[in-house]
């Protein structure tokens, strides 16, 4: 049900404890728990796939409510997708921890992770039983290695994390709250239209219940930020909610994602083929960093596949800084939102004209466009990999990235440039 909270006046379904205050945690780390942390980091880095597929195994069996958090096809037994997200998150701590800088800087790594817990919903007492199953599987592994002095060091360094995540998530509830049309955990919305946008994907767009406190309202973001689906194909309330990028217009009274149906997708699936305009869905309101540089600066957009969603939102926001459109597809038919792009394009389809290489594209497109700008990218995993790396190779200034997924779990950074 959702309420009018007393501290803010905003709009939750949060119906939770929220921020640290109350739960006891490390202000700050000792310094021998740093010592410990960065001299241990290089024997603890190789096992940390192991770890973490351990305490997913564990958590998932004892708490399986936590399940409407993790998309299935992503976690073990399935995929290691989701604990290599973490392994490599508690490794670029540890490495980092005497320096956090390069992990807390905005649009980074920490940033990331809150605004999709945001969007999940996570709340603050979680972070209790995290901490539980991880230190057991940091144990399990280990064994004997792991020191009385290392746990000790291990489990503050976590608990420390976790103040520093539940004070960022709850400046970014609040910030969701108070924004025109705002609000924090998942509503109630009825299906308002969907659309044929190319083959096998369709828009879907969302207005408040009518009555509802929302209604009527525009709804503000930033451009490039995602909405996250809550349904229940199963009726189990297991199903984790999917995570879309906003297509509509910052400011308009509804909200709309772009979804492709996929083989084997039971969401997407269950969307383009039971759904229908009058259904009522949750959602969760925009999340997410992968959003348009604060300063005016040159920018190019390439997206692969549905990875051009993104691209709709930055192509409207930007305007005349977007110097060039890089679209890789398999076919004109299958490019989504084609004809919105306007301006100097490059168009690569591969029923017509065959696979073309990362370098090839790279090349291309920076002898259209030149180095000095920001390149965003979005699209299939391995083929962002390659083009970011092309692009920095070939001195691109600044390349940011979209993974759709755990981002900490794939080769593609946040932000990068090439080495000056």
């Amino acid at each position: 049900m959702m309420h009018v909270t007393s501290r803010t006046r905003a709009l939750t379904t949060l119906a939770v404890k929220r921020g640290s205050e109350w739960m006891g945690l490390p202000g700050m780390l000792k310094p021998e728990s740093v010592d410990t942390m960065a001299a241990t980091a290089g024997v603890v880095a190789p096992h940390a796939l192991d770890i973490t597929k351990t305490f997913y195994v564990d958590i998932l069996k004892q708490h399986p409510g936590l399940l409407t958090y993790f998309n299935p096809a992503h976690n073990v037994p399935n995929s290691i997708h989701q604990p290599a997200a973490l392994a490599n998150s508690i490794v670029a701590y540890a490495s980092n921890i005497k320096d956090l800088s390069p992990l807390l800087v905005p649009g980074g790594p920490v940033d990331a992770i809150c605004h999709r817990h945001c969007a999940l919903g996570v709340y603050p007492e979680q972070y209790g039983v995290v901490h539980e199953y991880l230190m057991a599987a940091v144990g399990k592994v280990l064994g004997s290695a792991v020191t009385p002095e290392i746990a000790a060091a291990y489990s503050e360094g976590v608990l420390f994390l976790a103040k520093v995540c539940i004070d960022k998530e709850e400046s970014l509830y609040q910030m969701a709250e108070k924004r025109k049309g705002g609000w924090s955990g998942f509503v109630d919305m009825q299906v308002s239209e969907i659309k044929d946008v190319a083959a096998d994907i369709k828009s879907f767009s969302f207005k408040p219940l009518p009555g509802s406190e929302l209604a009527g309202q525009g709804f503000e973001f930033t451009p490039g930020q995602y909405i996250s689906l809550k349904i229940d194909p199963n009726g189990d309330g297991r199903t984790a909610p999917r995570h879309y990028t906003a297509t509509s217009p910052p400011g308009a009274d509804f909200l709309q994602c772009t979804v492709k149906k996929l083989p084997g997708g039971k969401v997407s699936s269950f969307v383009h083929e039971q759904l229908k305009v009058g259904d009522t869905v949750q959602l969760s309101a925009p999340f997410g960093v992968f959003t348009p540089e604060p300063e005016a600066t040159p920018a190019v957009l390439m997206s692969a596949g549905i990875g051009v969603t993104p691209m709709v939102a930055f192509d409207r926001a930007l305007g005349e800084q977007v110097k060039l459109k890089v679209h890789v597809d398999k076919a004109p038919e299958s490019h989504a939102y084609r004809s919105l792009f306007q301006g100097q394009k490059l168009e690569k389809y591969s029923t017509t004209g065959g696979r073309t290489s990362s370098q090839a594209l790279v090349t291309e497109t920076l002898d259209k466009a030149g180095k000095d700008n920001v390149f965003y990218i979005c699209g299939p995993e391995k083929w962002m990999d390659e083009v970011q790396a092309e692009l920095l190779m070939q001195g691109a200034s600044k390349v940011k990235c979209e993974v759709f997924g755990s981002q900490l779990g794939t080769g593609c950074p946040f932000m990068a440039g090439a080495a000056k």
